[in-house]
């Protein structure tokens, strides 16, 4: 029954009412999957960027949402390095999300974002307010930053340094580009 579920959720959010169906059986939500680095329902959502079912899982009070894969990757990680926007934003808004745990190699989700060029997500995440560990090393010893300035993304390591610089100034600049954004999708 739990692989049911596994599956279920990485099948997304055409398989939302199915997943809602099975966490009502009282199954276990954190069952990991061996076959597949021992993630779990929630992580292979979040790895799949599959909002509804990630929503689903968020609710249901017996989900570990930072139990990590078999590499120590959790879920906020892995939605961070995939680039799925929508999802990190859920999931930063979740008081309980492990928002600087790093995996194995010491890659942490604001690393992870900058390292594979996601600007709107190091956006989300500097203009968050939580208190991202932007200084935070891989087993290389290098930051996000350092990786970003070596693969050359210059929008990324000027809203980096700018935050370095004022993150007052910066999250507030950040929060009105972002609602200017949405604003800006709903009208067209």
């Amino acid at each position: 029954m739990e692989l049911h579920l596994w599956c279920a959720c990485s099948f997304g959010n055409s398989k939302a009412f199915e997943v809602r169906l099975l966490l009502e059986k009282q199954i276990n939500p954190n069952w990991q999957n061996d076959e597949a680095y021992f993630t779990t329902p929630f992580w292979i959502a979040c790895f799949g960027g599959h909002l509804e079912v990630v929503k689903l899982l968020l609710n249901d009070n017996r989900v570990d949402v930072n139990k990590a894969n078999k590499n120590e990757a959790t879920p906020f990680l892995i939605a961070c390095k995939e680039g799925h926007q929508e999802v990190v934003k859920l999931l930063l808004n979740d008081k309980r999300i492990d928002i600087n745990k790093a995996d194995d190699d010491g890659w942490a989700p604001f690393y992870s974002a900058c390292y594979n060029g996601h600007v709107e997500i190091v956006k989300y995440l500097l203009e968050s307010g939580r208190e991202i560990d932007i200084n935070k090393k891989d087993k290389n010893g290098k930051t996000g930053l350092d990786w970003i300035r070596e693969k050359g993304n210059t929008d990324i390591v000027n809203l980096i340094e700018s935050f370095q610089n004022n993150p007052n100034e910066t999250r507030t600049k950040l929060r009105k580009e972002l609602a200017i954004g949405i604003l800006f999708i709903y009208l067209f």
